[in-house]
């Protein structure tokens, strides 16, 4: 059976420099295939070197095309012009510390840098070289130049084992990441794509917490951490300097690169990490999912069962409402966010939620049903809900991939603050 879709596919050119990453982008067009966009690959002289034009041909079931292909008589149009046309987002992956120097001075000697310096397209950009190489003057002049280019989405390298043996930053971005930036790109609709939150700074939590009631028994929920990894990630791709605060991340998605982490345990370890950095933030989104109890007795032996029941009856408290606290410190200039799940109609969870705004002292609060299928907590796919302000505003965002819910969200609470 063939499994080719006939729906209109988003088409993307992918520009592949001789990094030796460059073994690792087979993967990402075969990934990209199977989410149905069309890929036209084109591989530079020394990335020929690195990986075989025919599987990229292969498996993008395109043509490859090579920096020899720009002279060749069978092209009635400028190449790199054509390619140009034909693409809706560009990638360029690996980015080479030569590639990067030709883009940014107008260096045209070749196929890929006439692509760069002609497209005006969206693009993705994942640099990947030695972390000596990437941290020279030269390097980060160039890299500095290219941030301020329109369309350019950049993904810094990441941190780990390089081909040298050494451990440092230069791996090329994971090929998760680079399919969420891609996916955040398309949100924008054929807009240009530009950075209006340069200069903000979002303090934003998820995941669960967990308490320990013993030392083999936990108190904790379903929460996996992604809708606050999307608002990160989507925050982050829009210029701004983002901090996350997590729980254990439950999902398999590698993508918390590019974004300030710390990872907390318990409720107490939450609200110290949020009152180190709350006076620091334009906006605070609190999506952590916070366990309801923890225990005030000593934790650190199992509990017979015969005991557990008078245990807990003497030592289990409620967790404080940390939102409802941290919002006395709220600066006028700070625009504070909570989220709220429910279960059952929306109807008749409505007045609890705008309770809630009031109580917590947020100034908007998005509530959404965690007991739809393929939706709420641990989902990747998509979620839904309802935006609350103070002042009776009840704007529904419809189901949706959460990376577009995150992108819708942000749109909502920045003007809220205009």
């Amino acid at each position: 059976m063939n499994v080719k879709s006939k729906e209109l596919k988003v088409k993307v050119l992918l520009l592949i420099t001789g990094s030796i990453a460059a073994v690792r982008i087979p993967l990402l067009v075969s990934q990209l295939v199977k989410d149905n966009y069309e890929i036209k690959c084109v591989v530079s002289e020394n990335a020929e070197k690195l990986i075989q034009p025919l599987s990229l041909s292969i498996l993008s079931r395109n043509n490859c095309i090579l920096d020899k292909d720009q002279w060749s008589y069978l092209h009635s149009r400028p190449l790199h012009i054509d390619l140009c046309e034909w693409a809706d987002v560009l990638i360029i992956a690996p980015l080479t510390a030569t590639t990067l120097s030709k883009w940014v001075t107008g260096n045209a000697d070749g196929l890929i840098s006439s692509i760069l310096i002609a497209n005006n397209k969206p693009i993705i950009v994942a640099p990947a070289m030695n972390s000596k190489m990437w941290s020279n003057k030269a390097v980060q002049r160039n890299y500095v130049y290219l941030k301020d280019y329109p369309n350019v989405l950049i993904l810094k390298p990441s941190k780990g084992i390089l081909a040298c043996d050494e451990i440092g930053v230069g791996k090329i971005p994971p090929n998760d990441l680079i399919q969420l930036a891609l996916k955040f790109l398309l949100l924008q609709n054929k807009k240009p794509y530009y950075r209006d939150l340069l200069n903000k700074e979002f303090l934003i939590t998820g995941g669960c917490t967990s308490e320990n009631i013993d030392a083999a028994r936990k108190i904790t929920n379903n929460s996996s951490g992604t809708m606050g990894l999307m608002l990160a990630q989507v925050a982050r791709f829009r210029g701004a300097k983002v901090k996350y605060i997590h729980g254990p991340l439950k999902n398999k998605l590698d993508i918390t690169e590019g974004i300030n982490t710390y990872e907390i345990d318990n409720s107490n370890d939450l609200i110290q990490e949020i009152e180190k950095e709350i006076s620091k933030c334009d906006y605070f989104i609190m999506n952590a999912a916070v366990a309801d109890f923890k225990i005030s007795g000593d934790t650190s032996k199992k509990i017979p069962k015969s005991k557990f029941e008078d245990f807990l009856n003497k030592n289990i408290e409620y967790v404080p409402d940390i939102l409802k606290e941290i919002s006395k410190v709220k600066k006028e200039n700070q625009i504070f966010v909570g989220f709220c799940a429910f279960t059952g109609s929306f109807k008749s969870a409505k007045k609890s939620i705008k309770e809630k705004i009031m109580l917590k002292g947020c100034d908007l609060l998005f509530a959404n049903p965690i007991d739809i299928e393929d939706q709420g907590f641990g989902s990747l796919a998509k979620n839904e809900g309802w935006l609350f302000d103070k002042k009776n505003m009840e704007n529904y965002l419809e189901k949706t991939s959460k990376i577009e819910l995150a992108n819708n969200l942000i749109d909502e609470i920045i003007s809220t603050k205009k």
